[in-house]
């Protein structure tokens, strides 16, 4: 039983595409020198860390001419997240049994 995708996790364990990811989410499609014109890192690490999030499913990319526009796949990215929390619950289901209540004091004893 698999409750977590690691590809998922693994894009999404770097701060910098997290990063990426808000600016996403910010300004939607966006093309590689817009994202890269907002963090620090060199264009070329901006585009490593996009192939990294393209290849997890969490962006999609469109070449227009010579520009590659990229966005959040959020259906999908949703989706997968959803997987996961589910799975956990399977798991917390079948290892974890919920502590029990501590039972009150009496006073007066």
């Amino acid at each position: 039983m698999r409750a977590f995708d690691a590809n998922l996790l693994a894009a999404l364990c770097e701060a910098v595409r997290l990063e990426i990811v808000c600016i996403l989410v910010a300004q939607r499609r966006v093309d590689l020198q817009t994202i890269a014109d907002q963090l620090p890192q060199d264009r070329s690490v901006i585009s490593r860390h996009l192939n990294v999030l393209h290849r997890a499913g969490v962006v999609r990319r469109e070449k227009v001419g010579r520009q590659v526009f990229f966005e959040l796949d959020g259906s999908t990215l949703l989706g997968r997240l959803e997987g996961m929390v589910e799975g956990c619950r399977r798991i917390v289901g079948l290892c974890c049994p919920p502590k029990a209540k501590p039972k009150e004091r009496r006073r007066g004893t």
